[in-house]
């Protein structure tokens, strides 16, 4: 990554510190814990990208691991809590999208994305009768990206031609989220200008922390 590109992600880091010690401030308020939790995978994503990126990928797998580790992990996450909403609506739909980590990863490469594809559809299909508390649209398309960008026959022929072009392509698609995600964070946080000013000025002072680059990642600066 580049100076630019790591601050900015070192800023990230921070503010999802942030948000984690200050849950109470926004408990409640569930545009915004949406919006933190699509941001959260955004981090956690630019993360794991960051490191494949400094790795010499030529003759090893980690880029098509990483990708089906988050296929399988979106559709774990996003089918049951689905599974959830439509079981209190006595709908077939919650036992058919019920899952575990264990049942994926015991699948093939191939297998297991025809298994997570069709649990998708079947929220997807259904999104409309979907309380957005569980699943937003914004969750459902980052799910299926996952879906699509992992390359399942390639994963099971074992080829070990991946570079760092890869990451470098992926990194350059996440930080573009991320920077859609800060303007939509920054225009729900404006309430806590009134509401809360402590918190919406740890928000403002956590935002700048880009342009520094030299605090640790722990450090979350905090006023008031």
């Amino acid at each position: 990554m580049t100076t630019k590109q790591s601050n900015r992600v070192n800023m990230a880091k921070i503010l999802k510190q942030l948000f984690s010690a200050e849950q109470t401030k926004y408990e409640g308020n569930n545009p915004l814990v949406t919006r933190i939790s699509e941001f959260n995978s955004i981090v956690d994503n630019l993360e794991s990208l960051a490191t494949v990126q400094s790795t010499d990928t030529t003759a090893n797998t980690s880029l098509k691991t990483d990708a089906r580790l988050l296929m399988i992990n979106l559709t774990v996450a996003y089918a049951n809590s689905a599974a959830d909403y439509f079981d209190d609506k006595n709908s077939p739909l919650s036992k058919q999208l019920t899952t575990n980590k264990t049942k994926i990863k015991n699948m093939s490469g191939v297998e297991a994305k025809i298994y997570c594809n069709k649990l998708y559809t079947l929220v997807n299909d259904n999104i409309g009768n979907l309380n957005p508390d569980y699943v937003t649209i914004t969750e459902a398309e980052q799910w299926l990206t996952a879906i699509n960008n992992f390359d399942a026959k390639a994963y099971d022929a074992g080829l070990s031609k991946d570079t760092t072009k890869n990451a470098t392509k992926f990194l350059e698609e996440e930080f573009k989220k991320l920077n859609a995600c800060l303007k939509k964070l920054d225009r729900l946080m404006k309430k806590y200008d009134i509401l809360n000013p402590s918190f919406h000025g740890n928000y403002k002072i956590s935002r700048k922390i880009s342009d520094l680059g030299t605090r640790h990642d722990n450090e979350i600066p905090l006023q008031g």
